[in-house]
């Protein structure tokens, strides 16, 4: 039998290949070790989901046993990414038996597939039920685009929690976890949107609209796969984080006061915020304060968080030295890694906000 392969199916095939082998890969990568066997579910379960829809009809018809293969996975896809970023955003999180009805609608995916092993393609007796069985394996998008909403939630709690413990969130914001998140969301609305319209025009069931327009859909499909392979390999070890506390401290306004003077003296003689990884537990180690009363006092006393406390410094470092004539050889970019930044980006979207200007705009001010 000869195989006809377009070039989208090619194209998806190669993601489906780069999918697997980055599955196996994540469960060898030492940062994130628990985090990452959630995530080579999902690619695992993406590759398989959509492997029939990348090969000729013909096959299934003539290989029926192909039906009660393990391919039909898309209700794993969501809780399997939710548990990646809940493991992510917690590190101390373990998945135990409580968690595993998460995973219990994988049944509704089975129903179609026992449909088409009992039954070849060409005969389709109880058109009601097989009906219903397609129904029940359409509604997975439902399925993963609830998980995908959690997600997001998770990721946005995680990124204000970075605020009050590190100076430096650069490569553990998540910030690509959770574009990825929006993507998904916007692409299977505008999806839904385009399927109904199409509906209500050709007259067609919703979801037999799928197999028209599969070609731009796998398209979509392909590049998923491979931004979250990639990406998913590329992120650095999380951090576990300190949680606000549900009852703020009662700092004395003394005591309070004390504290800032220390660590305003930490910051301005011992330089503690040149170093990049400066934390929130590493301060309250040098400083010998708790991590909570640091944070209730910046966040009570100076209505600032960790993140800003810390960067507010770096920029008036940075700011000094840019006024000093003697610096004027130096690159603003080594000037700014000195002071603690790690990032290029992120010491310009700082250093504008706290000045409101870009910093070659400030030195050319300053030393004309």
């Amino acid at each position: 039998m000869q195989l006809n392969i377009s070039i989208i199916q090619l194209v998806t095939i190669c993601a489906v290949v780069n999918g697997f082998i980055f599955a196996f890969l994540l469960l060898e990568k030492k940062e994130n070790r628990f985090a990452n066997r959630f995530l080579s579910i999902t690619l695992i379960c993406m590759c398989l989901t959509f492997t029939p829809y990348m090969l000729d009809p013909s096959i299934w018809n003539q290989y029926r046993w192909l039906a009660w293969l393990p391919f039909s996975l898309s209700y794993w896809i969501g809780p399997s990414f939710y548990f990646y970023v809940h493991t992510l955003t917690n590190p101390s999180f373990r998945f135990n038996k409580r968690h595993l009805w998460h995973f219990a609608p994988i049944i509704l995916n089975y129903i179609h597939s026992i449909f088409h092993g009992i039954f070849p393609g060409n005969v389709t007796p109880w058109h009601w039920f097989h009906f219903v069985a397609e129904l029940f394996e359409s509604a997975s998008i439902i399925s993963i685009m609830i998980y995908m909403v959690l997600s997001f939630k998770r990721v946005k709690r995680y990124r204000q929690q970075l605020l009050n413990n590190v100076s430096n969130m650069n490569e553990i914001d998540l910030h690509w976890v959770k574009k990825t998140i929006v993507v998904i969301i916007c692409s299977f609305m505008l999806i839904f949107i385009f399927l109904w319209v199409s509906s209500a025009i050709s007259g067609k069931l919703f979801f037999y609209q799928w197999n028209e327009y599969k070609a731009a859909i796998l398209v979509l499909y392909a590049c998923m796969l491979y931004w979250l392979s990639i990406h998913g390999y590329r992120q650095t070890q999380t951090l576990k984080l300190i949680k606000p506390e549900d009852v703020p401290l009662s700092i004395p306004d003394k005591e309070s006061a004390k504290t800032i003077e220390q660590l305003h003296l930490a910051m301005t003689q011992e330089k503690l915020f040149r170093n990049p990884e400066l934390s929130l537990t590493s301060l309250s180690k040098a400083v010998g304060i708790s991590e909570r009363s640091i944070s209730e006092t910046l966040n009570g006393h100076l209505n600032k968080n960790f993140y800003q406390f810390v960067n507010e410094y770096r920029v008036k470092d940075v700011q000094e030295k840019l006024m000093n004539p003697e610096n004027s050889h130096l690159k603003i970019l080594s000037l700014a890694f000195d002071a603690g930044f790690n990032s290029k980006a992120t010491f310009n979207r700082l250093f504008k906000g706290y000045t409101g200007l870009t910093p070659k705009e400030f030195k050319i001010q300053k030393l004309g």
